[in-house]
């Protein structure tokens, strides 16, 4: 199931999730969606799912697209078969139940105070239609409505009442073992530092997704990010091939080595010295099925896609950047972005631009785990 938690009034407070029988369903994610997004599913006051796919063109069980979700008003911790350790043992980390059909949940965002966007991003007309009728027949309305609003977010910004506006920044630090063995021939690297040092000079809490491969490769990297309390670290696989077939560029794995590809993973972060792995795990390429929501249900880990999907990869204007990220926020929102100064390689001064503004509009930005502990009721 892919869950969509909308706010009460009370601030990242206890948030109860409506349970219902049914299949459970996917939603987009990762760093990149794919074509074929899913559908809005049946919502309630505390939770919403997005039924379909969260990236493959077509269903592997040719659901219609409206399914039923289950969620819990329960945290759970983490506990993958085959390890002898939990990535949260100490309680620290909430999980989101998986779907009754044994699917593992998706976390696409947190809480909601603003009407929900489409698929382009663009607001859905959910206004009340007497405001709206009002805003329509005299501009003095709209001004007045404006200068309320700009009165009200002075107030809450001078008592430092950041309310619901909170945001959640992840970054992908990938690599493959092809890019591994092309880095060692021309000596380019998938890591990026100065990210990392932004991040701890504007004290930005983020939550950081690694392969495997990333933490072996960049093991002071790592473990440094790794025992850092501003950051979490989140699972991205080991080999960082795809789960799904058509996966963009990536080569795919097949089905029966996805869930030992997650486990050996989460294994070789924790060997890199890595301390505050959480059970929260990330799709390679954002690509996700059916078939791959089965296959690593067993790791027990929330897969953590994202709403925000910052145009990074490959990007050479920082502006661009941060202009889309900007234009597409809102509370709640969990952007992805990555850690590769090949790839990416002005995500760190697109960062720079993005952190500033949204706290400037009174955005609190935290982890990916205060999100999901709130959605499952822990404060």
């Amino acid at each position: 199931m892919t869950v969509s938690v909308r706010r009460t009034a009370r601030p990242l407070t206890a948030l109860a999730l409506v349970a219902a029988a049914a299949a459970g369903c996917a939603g987009p994610g990762g760093d990149t969606t794919r074509a074929g997004a899913s559908p809005a599913a049946p919502s309630s006051p505390a939770a919403s799912e997005e039924a379909g796919e969260g990236s493959g063109q077509e269903s592997e069980e040719k659901t219609s697209g409206k399914g039923d979700f289950s969620a819990s008003p329960r945290s759970s911790v983490s506990r993958p078969e085959g390890d002898d350790r939990d990535a949260s043992s100490s309680g620290r980390y909430a999980t989101l139940p998986a779907s009754i059909s044994g699917r593992v949940p998706v976390f696409r965002h947190g809480p909601r105070t603003e009407a929900p966007r489409d698929a382009r991003g663009e607001e859905k007309a959910e206004e009340d239609g007497e405001n709206r009728e009002k805003r329509e027949k005299s501009e003095n309305a709209e001004k007045t409505e404006k200068a309320e609003k700009a009165e009200k977010a002075e107030k809450t910004e001078k008592s430092g009442d950041k309310g619901d506006k909170v945001v959640a920044l992840t970054f992908d630090a990938a690599l493959s073992a092809e890019d591994r063995e092309r880095a060692e021939g021309d000596g380019k690297r998938h890591d990026n530092p100065g990210l990392i040092a932004a991040l701890r000079r504007e004290k930005v809490p983020a939550t950081v997704f690694m392969s495997g491969l990333w933490a072996q490769t960049y093991k002071h990297q790592a473990r440094s990010i790794g025992r850092d309390d501003l950051f979490e670290v989140g699972n991205l696989s080991h080999s960082h091939r795809a789960f799904t077939r058509d996966c963009r560029d990536l080569p795919a794995l097949s089905s029966d080595k996805q869930l030992a590809d997650v486990r050996k993973g989460q294994k070789a972060i924790r060997a890199a010295g890595v301390k505050n792995l959480t059970p929260y795990f990330r799709f390679p390429g954002g690509c996700f099925d059916d078939r791959s929501r089965r296959a690593v249900a067993p790791a027990g880990v929330t897969a953590v896609a994202g709403d925000v999907v910052a145009p990074d990869a490959g990007e050479k204007d920082p502006g661009k950047v941060a202009e889309r990220v900007l234009k597409d926020i809102r509370p709640g929102s969990v952007v992805v972005l990555h850690c590769d100064r090949e790839k990416a390689p002005v995500t760190e001064k697109a960062v720079r631009r993005i952190v500033p503004e949204l706290r400037e509009r009174g955005y609190r930005i935290v982890h990916v785990s205060e999100m999901i502990a709130s959605a499952m009721g822990r404060d």
